[in-house]
């Protein structure tokens, strides 16, 4: 039993397809060490396991935050966003949210008036009340936008326009019309025909039945939560806020012949008021807002990648210092000191390949429970992705450490002067 605790381990026999009698020697030793000291070997596999699991998740979370805010605004189909501000929470006001765009039916109406513009559409965010009964009211999101909806939500859209809106009076007929998405759908049991009690304050919810024309997932997948959509002059008018017709953003789609990066400079030179953003640029201000939960995510792979570099250099380390007798013998008796190097070198090598395969075993179980988590909280399915190409990035930072602990490690044993240590003796 060695000092440490490690059982004592076999010889093990140099693998044959090695080339050259002292290369394979010399990874023998190697092998019979690792299995010697077997809680050194397991605590270094750990640690460069360990440091494969964050690198992956991580970067997986990185790739699902990008793919999914890419997908979400495919499913808007627009070509560019207006805004003239960031939406902000608004505890104290009716629907939480205090949207920027003022007057946003005549905004829309002025952007289609541009030959650049197809059509454009706001929409507006905020919670409201619902229920399917006119009483035990939950809190949802809730969107309003101008049209009929149908490049949105898909099919036949409302059955009219935003016709309440009236030109700003608000006194044409409402449609009670919304569309659900299928969480909604699922926790009310309700489908297309049937009704919710929809308003941005319970009295407004109790006096206004919505029917359902519809279910969609176009606004779930942008906002990541349970969603009920109707008329932005219909969400004006069940939460009081008639007089200002504000929104959160338009959508803006451009006419035919007209390429989006020389139309969003000439929009922003014609609209001062309003920043327009490509898609792109749309789903990198939203990630923006995550950038000190992204920071902390690169600071915990950092400090993974160095702990594993640090946990197999010090392994070898000690390998080499608690052998130097042994070492320094081999020397002495005519080893040379590439030799030695690879001998120990191999360990390093040995445990980032375990490491990596360990490490990458664990990851689609731990991303399993970990989105599994995140869409019982947001409605997100797969918020963490790890395409294939990711494992091998893992499997090759892991080798990386190993082999970098390795050169490390070889090269203070082809460094021993064995004079100066069996002189101690």
């Amino acid at each position: 039993m060695s000092p440490d605790g490690d059982s004592e381990g076999d010889e093990s026999p140099a693998p044959s397809w090695l080339p050259g009698t002292r290369a394979r020697a010399a990874v023998g030793i190697s092998l019979s060490q690792v299995r010697h000291y077997r809680v050194r070997s397991v605590l270094s596999v750990v640690g460069i396991a360990l440091g494969v699991v964050l690198v992956v998740s991580l970067a997986g979370l990185g790739y699902g935050l990008t793919t999914t805010g890419d997908e979400a605004i495919d499913y808007l189909d627009h070509d560019l966003w207006a805004t003239s501000g960031q939406v902000e929470l608004n505890p104290a006001g009716i629907g939480g949210v205090a949207n920027p765009i003022p007057q946003a039916h005549r905004t829309t109406e002025e952007f289609e008036s541009n030959e650049r513009v197809r059509d454009a559409q706001a929409l507006a965010f905020q919670t409201v009340y619902v229920s399917d009964s006119p009483s035990n009211f939950d809190t949802i999101a809730g969107v309003g936008l101008t049209g009929n909806g149908s490049r949105v939500v898909g099919g036949g859209g409302f059955s009219t326009g935003d016709v309440h809106y009236a030109n700003g009076s608000y006194d044409g007929p409402m449609t009670h019309e919304i569309f659900i998405d299928e969480r909604t759908a699922e926790r009310y049991d309700v489908g297309v025909n049937d009704t919710l009690y929809v308003g941005g304050t319970i009295y407004q919810a109790e006096r206004n039945e919505f029917r359902i024309v519809g279910v969609t997932r176009s606004f779930s997948r942008f906002l990541g939560v349970p969603t009920v959509a109707m008329h932005l002059s219909e969400l004006h008018e069940v939460s009081g806020t008639t007089g200002s017709d504000r929104a959160s953003i338009v959508g803006v789609s451009l006419a035919e012949g007209y390429g989006t990066e020389r139309s969003q400079r000439a929009l922003e030179r014609e609209y001062a008021d309003f920043d327009f953003r490509t898609n792109d640029e749309q789903v990198g201000a939203i990630i923006g807002r995550q950038a000190s939960v992204l920071a902390g995510a690169g600071t915990l792979v950092l400090l993974a990648v160095v702990a594993g570099i640090a946990l197999v250099l010090n392994t070898l380390a000690l390998v080499v210092y608690h052998q130097r007798e042994a070492l320094a013998a081999m020397k002495a008796v005519g080893m040379r000191g590439r030799t030695l190097g690879v001998m120990v070198g191999t360990q390093g090598v040995l445990f980032g390949l375990v490491g990596g395969a360990v490490g990458c075993l664990l990851v689609p179980p731990l991303v399993s429970v970990v989105n599994g988590f995140v869409a019982d909280l947001t409605g997100f399915t797969e918020l963490i992705k790890t395409p294939l190409w990711l494992y091998g990035v893992g499997l090759g930072l892991a080798l990386s450490m190993g082999t970098l602990g390795s050169l490390v490690a070889g090269w203070r044993a082809a460094s021993i002067d064995p004079l100066a240590v069996l002189s101690r003796q």
